[in-house]
């Protein structure tokens, strides 16, 4: 089990699968589910880009997802966002 796995499903008897995460990202589709959230604030940046690698993520699609869904609820991650700016 892959980091973020364990970090986006660890507080839910339910496991929902990177894949999935994945396919709602790369097709810019809201996923409302909290675990969104806790990828995109809570794992680690390195991480994160990591698994954007591995799951064939291209940054562009992250950053537009996270400014469309995730930064709209108020909710910030300025590493991320640094990361955005290089």
């Amino acid at each position: 089990m892959s980091k973020v796995n364990t970090m986006i499903n660890l507080s839910y008897k339910e496991e929902i699968s990177e894949d999935t995460l994945a396919d709602f990202i790369k097709n810019l589709k809201n996923f409302d589910d909290e675990r969104m959230e806790v990828l995109f604030t809570e794992v680690p940046i390195t991480d994160l880009i990591q698994w954007c690698l591995q799951k064939n993520i291209d940054f562009e699609i992250l950053k537009e997802y996270y400014e469309k869904f995730i930064k709209t609820k108020g909710l910030r991650n300025p590493y991320l966002e640094g990361f955005f700016e290089i």
